[in-house]
């Protein structure tokens, strides 16, 4: 009897490692994933819009600060240079982005139709799952589409918050402001350090 056992242990042990998809499990399993991606996508519409519209408006403060009498704001200095360059940036990344993310939600529409046309094997192991699904909706330009959003939207928070701090070191009389402000500037860039830090290991791996 223990025999036996441990003789059907590995088919079993095997058999857990496939993900059975027929007609009806592969299109709800793709919606699923589609929509995954979609509220991604929306959120940072959302988030690019609004940190857009931030960006704007600190860059009209800015404009307005340099064109003042103040000796600080020097507009051919190479802090100030920097900070206008940096409002630049921040408002077009964002843009960039949301743009981005609606055109990725518009291609991932049609997912789920694909899924009922064209379903794959029976048996796909687990490994091979997401693999699966890019091979069937993901079209030609996905990883370069989607890492040029995720470009744009990190590089969009980066400039907003090198703005605060550059804004911050130019025009704040008191030492000890500029430095609480450099400080969680930096905090806030941490999450997406390890985000970047993330991705990039993905890749290696592969």
């Amino acid at each position: 009897m223990s025999q036996t056992s441990h003789r059907s242990q590995p088919h079993n042990t095997e058999k857990a490692h496939y993900i059975d998809l027929d007609h009806s499990s592969f299109p709800k399993l793709a919606e699923k994933w589609v929509t995954g991606w979609k509220d991604t996508c929306n959120s940072g519409t959302v988030a690019s819009a609004i940190l857009a519209s931030v960006a704007g408006a600190i860059f009209i403060h800015v404009e307005e600060k340099l064109g003042g009498s103040s000796p600080d704001a020097d507009p051919n200095s190479t802090k100030a240079m920097t900070l206008i360059v940096f409002t630049y940036l921040a408002v077009l990344s964002n843009c960039t982005a949301a743009v981005l993310s609606f055109f990725i939600s518009d291609k991932l529409i049609a997912s789920p139709l694909l899924a009922e046309l064209k379903p794959p094997a029976t048996h796909v192991h687990q490994d091979e799952l997401f693999n699966t699904l890019k091979k069937y909706f993901m079209w030609n330009l996905w990883t370069l589409s989607k890492y040029y959003w995720l470009a744009n939207l990190s590089a969009g928070f980066l400039f907003l918050f090198g703005e605060f701090a550059l804004y911050a070191w130019i025009f704040e009389k008191h030492l000890a402001v500029k430095l609480v402000v450099l400080l969680f500037s930096f905090l806030g860039v941490i999450p997406l350090i390890i985000f970047w830090l993330e991705i990039f290991t993905v890749i290696a791996r592969r």
